[in-house]
């Protein structure tokens, strides 16, 4: 059938829909509160030729540059012609895939009147994959976990039992890591009956013409925004705090060329891949370089593959960007979860509008728990907690999520059910979010005990804890743009005492784990922050009357809690 405009915009929203009701399946059918709650997974679908055509709008964020060379690569070792109804392929390769062990990719073939008509794809962050996963600790990724190539996981309908038994086998949790990967399943079930309902409706033999139609608008779209901007290079790099396994600091170097409709990001001269478990696959620094351009540029527009070609990213191999087999890569959010602001520090001067200051939340802060319930069940959670937005130049920024990870916060409730721990204080952090004319988000103060336990289990109640990069003397600040100030406040001790991030840490029943999480960054001057806006924080107790005079140079009577303005008019005209 002929496609007019209109046509083309229904069907558009059709294919989004079909990946969305993909992700609600997987929600409704998965095991753990990293999918259920989290949401850290992906479901995409594509044509024929594995272009990405529509992407779930609940997602991981660095998901959306990932999954159009995940499903490449499946297609690489099984062509199309070698596949059949029911199939389903299955990786962990982080060089293939998603980065690291712990994310298993499914995918399957639709087809649809005994032909290929397209692909979907599920992508999920496991609990466990065996091996010593959540530390950075790590030297290879032989000590991280269980590798699985792409294989045929189903066959024509039928299940391989040996890759299950053989997957369960090496888990701590199996019921959880196998019920997951089913609920994969179902989310690529749903994704199939969905497409095959949209051909049949509107009497389509095929995508080819939709797909084509649909990335063409997308690329067109983001390379009319680049070419906006002025030509030209900007450069930017950050220095990482020493990291255990690592001999020293490490260094990330960025050249972002404008060239017309194009963006070069370039990271050469970064460090060599390290020797913990930190390091990039190219896929995840491809996909985290890519994300903020189009965060930034087109935010609105549906992903798709359309936006990812204006945007090439160049990061030499071996580096701690672009790492080779078989370097270990567990943690490789606390590289990837800094490109996004490595990327906005850079463009600050050609894009200030569209940007955010830098983020308390990233990288994401996760704390892993695994152990032995008192009836003697294995038990793992993560315990994830979040830092604030940066500031942008419209909005004050959120508190306490997470950037640019895009997922949710765990309910305590959940994570108390699923370990053997509870939570004793978890608040918002006054005076933690960088001033600005927008203020950055509220950090947070967490705080739980591990729960007494049967005896004869409580030795197995450990933490790996992996904690953000920042740190509380300023190594690593929580940057204000614009004239905003820096985000505050970061840290995590254990009974009092510091803790290292990413090192397993043994714990006992009733043991104290505390979390600061810093701030977001200001955005603009703090002393052109209306006058009300201040007062208003200072009732609501995002900020101190003392931080509203030395931050924001407001006076606020303590009394009654009013703005003493010719005092504030004295006073601001002091700072300026």
């Amino acid at each position: 059938m002929q496609l007019d405009p209109v046509t083309i915009q229904i069907l558009w929203s059709r294919l989004i829909t079909i990946v969305d009701e993909a992700a609600t399946g997987l929600m409704r059918t998965a095991y753990t509160p990293s999918v259920k709650e989290y949401h850290d997974f992906c479901c995409a679908l594509f044509d024929t030729n594995a272009q990405m055509l529509s992407h779930s709008t609940v997602t991981t964020a660095g998901f959306l540059g990932i999954v159009p060379e995940v499903m490449r690569n499946f297609l690489k070792k099984h062509p199309p012609e070698s596949l059949k109804p029911g199939d389903a392929i299955i990786t962990n390769d982080p060089w293939i895939a998603s980065g690291h062990l712990i994310d298993i990719s499914i995918a399957s073939p639709i087809f649809h009147r005994d032909k290929i008509v397209g692909y979907t794809l599920c992508i999920v962050h496991h609990l466990d994959m065996g091996g010593r996963m959540s530390t950075l600790e790590s030297k290879d990724m032989y000590e991280e976990g269980l590798k699985i190539p792409i294989l045929k996981l189903f066959t024509e309908g039928t299940l391989d039992q040996t890759i299950f038994e053989f997957i369960k086998a090496n888990i701590r949790v199996p019921d959880k890591v196998l019920g997951d990967l089913r609920a994969q399943l179902v989310a690529n079930n749903v994704c199939t009956r969905g497409l095959k309902n949209l051909l049949d409706e509107y009497k389509l033999d095929g995508l080819e013409e939709l797909g084509a139609e649909v990335i063409h608008r997308t690329e067109s779209s983001l390379r009319k925004k680049i070419s906006a901007l002025p030509n030209g290079s900007y450069k930017n790099n950050v220095l990482l705090p020493k990291i255990p396994g690592c001999e020293d600091e490490i260094r990330i170097n960025a050249e972002i060329t404008v060239i017309d409709d194009e963006v070069i990001i370039d990271y050469s001269g970064s460090s060599g891949e390290v020797g913990a478990a930190i390091n990039c696959s190219y896929n995840m620094t491809r996909s985290y370089s890519s994300y903020p351009i189009k965060l930034a540029l087109d935010p609105y527009i549906p992903n798709n593959d359309g936006g990812l070609r204006p945007i090439k990213v160049i990061a030499p191999e071996g580096t701690v960007v672009n790492s080779r087999p078989p370097a270990a890569t567990w943690g490789r959010t606390m590289i990837s979860h800094l490109f996004p602001e490595i990327v906005f520090a850079a463009m600050e001067n050609i894009m200030p509008d569209t940007i955010l200051a830098s983020n308390g939340g990233s990288p994401a802060n996760e704390v892993y728990l695994h152990g032995r319930h008192t009836d003697g069940r294995s038990f793992m959670a993560i315990a994830q907690h979040s830092g604030g937005f940066g500031a942008s130049a419209q909005y004050d920024g959120y508190s306490c999520l997470c950037f640019p990870n895009n997922t949710r916060n765990i309910p305590i409730e959940v994570t108390e059910n699923e370990a053997r721990m509870y939570y004793t204080h978890k608040e918002l952090l006054p005076d933690s979010g960088g001033p600005g004319f927008n203020r950055g988000g509220l950090g947070q103060k967490v705080e739980f005990c591990i729960l007494d336990g049967n005896k004869e289990f409580a030795h197995d109640v450990e933490s790996s804890v992996r904690l953000s990069g920042r740190t509380e003397d300023g190594t690593f600040p929580v940057f204000g743009r614009c004239g905003g100030g820096n985000g505050r406040g970061s840290g995590m001790w254990a009974n009092g005492e510091t803790v290292d991030h990413g090192i397993y840490r043994r714990l006992s029943p009733n043991d104290k784990i505390q979390f600061i999480l810093s701030g977001g960054g200001g955005y603009g001057d703090a002393l052109q922050r209306e006058t009300a806006r201040v007062l208003e924080d200072v009732v609501q107790g995002y900020v101190s009357i003392e931080n509203a005079k030395k931050d924001y140079g407001v006076v606020i009577n303590p009394n009654v809690l009013e703005v003493d303005i010719q005092a504030t008019e004295l006073l601001r005209k002091k700072m300026a």
